[in-house]
């Protein structure tokens, strides 16, 4: 039995753990109905509105611990807060209980998961730090560094000093107009560290499950590339001259790994081409980032999650009492 501060700390953790979990199984529902409304939106609000998706089940575990915490400190006892939440014995935690191997398992599984991301991080950066030691001597076109290589790509790699590349056998294909909206488009992922986004974004959502974690990554990719191709609009203001050019510059760089299996890199020709050519296209871009909407979702997710914990609690107790 463990008491005092370190018991606390422990128990907090544990409540946690569990309000992450359901969080995240009750924002996995809505995930279909989510996804099925994002065209509605405009590139940014798109992208904002995954990064709160992502967020929620952190955000609201953090929040039901607030919550149960008040509660079971004796701050919310005489409140509406204890009516719905709390959490007995706040003060002390069994280790060799139900909370001691969720805790367990949690803490395996955030380790495990986020040692494989960092593997892949280093890893792209050893790439990256090759592909700089054979540009001793780097020419560039138009802000973008040349590769010399046959292969037809252009795109945008590195985290913090993000740079982008055209290949010479991409550039070679190219008019000088197509290498202008190539170049801007490029920029502007760096500008925006876009490569970084991907990572933190892919390194937040890492626990859903695999096949809803690859759905998010991929909208949120495809996002990204929306933007940076309405971005192009402000240099060059020909939404057809621009469609054009993405639509030589795939059929060009196909096949190559497509931004599925390059989380960290802003790959040019990596998405569908009717997406971002009809959102490039369209008149009206979309509605605005739903702010109100999503507050009120994040407050029914607090307070169920808050309700569910206890619940779930007094159930665990039951099957494996202390």
């Amino acid at each position: 039995m463990i008491w005092g501060n370190l018991g606390i700390s422990l128990n907090m953790l544990s409540i946690f753990f569990v309000s992450f979990c359901l969080t995240m199984i009750l924002v996995s529902g809505a995930i279909p109905l989510i996804s099925s409304q994002l065209h509605r939106f405009t590139a940014k609000a798109k992208l904002g509105i995954l990064w709160s998706i992502g967020l929620l089940p952190w955000l609201v575990g953090l929040a039901c611990v607030g919550v149960l915490l008040l509660s079971g400190m004796g701050l919310g006892s005489k409140t509406w807060i204890s009516s719905f939440a709390h959490w007995h014995h706040l003060y002390q935690f069994e280790l060799f209980s139900w909370h001691g191997a969720s805790l367990v398992v949690f803490c395996a599984a955030l380790f495990g998961v986020y040692l494989v991301k960092l593997i892949a991080v280093v890893k792209t950066n050893t790439q990256l730090q090759q592909l700089k030691f054979f540009m001793e001597n780097p020419s560039s076109t138009q802000g973008l560094y040349i590769v010399e290589s046959e292969q037809l790509q252009a795109f945008t790699s590195g985290f913090f000093r993000p740079r982008s590349y055209i290949t010479r056998g991409l550039l070679e294909h190219l008019t000088q107009q197509d290498l202008s909206i190539v170049a801007h488009h490029e920029l502007a992922h760096a500008q925006m560290r876009d490569p970084l986004r991907k990572l933190t974004f892919a390194l937040v959502v890492a626990f859903f499950p695999r096949a809803i974690t690859k759905q998010l990554v991929d909208v949120f990719s495809l996002a990204i590339e929306q933007a940076a191709d309405e971005s192009v609009l402000h240099t060059v203001n020909d939404e057809t001259l621009i469609s054009k050019t993405i639509v030589t510059v795939s059929r060009l760089s196909n096949p190559f790994p497509t931004a599925n299996t390059q989380i960290s890199s802003c790959l040019f020709a990596a998405h569908p081409l009717t997406l971002r050519i009809r959102y490039l296209l369209s008149e009206n871009k979309g509605q605005s980032f739903p702010i109100l909407l999503l507050f009120l979702f994040a407050i029914v997710l607090i307070i169920l999650s808050s309700a569910s914990v206890d619940l779930l609690h007094h159930a665990f107790e039951r099957l494996f009492a202390h």
